[in-house]
């Protein structure tokens, strides 16, 4: 690590952890959306959740980190927790309705409210200011966004799930940027791999209530009992619960709250050209287009 930090400055760093995250949790994406074919979303989030909390556990013993830091305050306690909630069981729940109701390419649509949320509750919250570096890539991400998806008509889906499906997926990108900007003040004088496996512990222990209390609790937790059902979902949640995760909170720690969100906010691009080779989705001129635009944003903000 400590060769790593002398070639890149810490900002630098943040902004290579964050375009990685976008690239591995659009891979993870796509595992997820064929998760979804046997696991509900309460289910695959509770899996996804408590293995990478296990995993997550080697990691901060092996890197001699403190499992009850001495430093924080009862306060920062509550917050993280509360962050944890909010990012892990009701935000990533609320995506993988959405997920199983638009799919892949309509998610991605839904995906662009991300980094105009997070800029803008960062600057409304904790007075972090836009350079016209981000808001030039920002931008462009969001331009390419649209070009690559917005294509509602050649889509087979019900107005219903249409209208639900961008309802979840724009309620889990809000409650998502509520979650960092709690996080985030603490983060910045915190290890950021403590703070995923709080944040992933009480996302857990809400997971687990909330199937519990369904009336369908009997067939959610027999759900993950299935072995067959782990298929896609393991190495989706090794790709996008716990190593993408470990980059995002890292990226958000070590640069500025709005090159993270706008370079993580990639992903939709990835998700488009992945989607075409597994889930057989066309890779039109459109896109083509739309990932030149998108790559362009992300290098403008990595260089800005």
């Amino acid at each position: 690590m400590g060769l790593i930090e002398g070639l890149f400055t810490p900002d630098m760093l943040g902004k290579i952890f964050a375009f990685l995250c976008a690239l591995f949790w659009a891979f993870a994406v796509i595992l997820f959306k064929k998760s979804g074919e046997q696991l509900k979303p309460l289910s695959l989030n509770f899996y996804k959740s408590f293995v990478s909390m296990l995993l997550m556990i080697p990691v901060l013993l092996i890197a001699g980190i403190e499992l009850i830091p001495p430093d924080l305050l009862f306060n920062d306690y509550i917050i993280l927790i509360i962050s944890g909630i909010l990012g892990i069981a009701a935000s990533d729940t609320l995506f993988f309705k959405s997920l199983n109701l638009l799919g892949a390419g309509l998610t991605a649509i839904v995906d662009c409210l991300y980094s105009p949320v997070i800029i803008t509750l960062s600057f409304v919250f904790l007075m972090v200011p836009i350079t016209f570096i981000e808001m030039i890539g920002g931008l462009l991400v969001i331009l390419a966004i649209l070009v690559a998806t917005l294509n509602l008509k050649d889509k087979e889906i019900s107005s219903r799930d249409l209208i639900v499906g961008f309802f979840y997926g724009a309620s889990a990108m809000i409650i998502m940027g509520v979650s960092v900007t709690l996080m985030k003040p603490i983060l910045d004088r915190s290890s950021a791999l403590w703070v995923t496996e709080l944040r992933l512990l009480s996302g857990t222990i809400a997971l687990a209530l909330m199937m519990y209390s369904r009336k369908d609790r009997s067939e959610l937790f027999f759900s993950l009992k299935k072995k067959e059902n782990w298929k896609y979902a393991f190495p989706g949640t090794i790709l996008g619960s716990f190593l993408a995760l470990i980059l995002w909170v890292s990226a958000f720690k070590l640069t500025s709250l709005n090159s993270a969100a706008i370079l993580n906010q990639t992903n939709t691009i990835f998700i488009v050209i992945f989607a075409s080779f597994f889930l057989k989705e066309k890779f039109t001129f459109r896109r083509f287009i739309a990932t030149v635009l998108g790559m362009g944003g992300s290098v403008i903000v990595l260089l800005g």
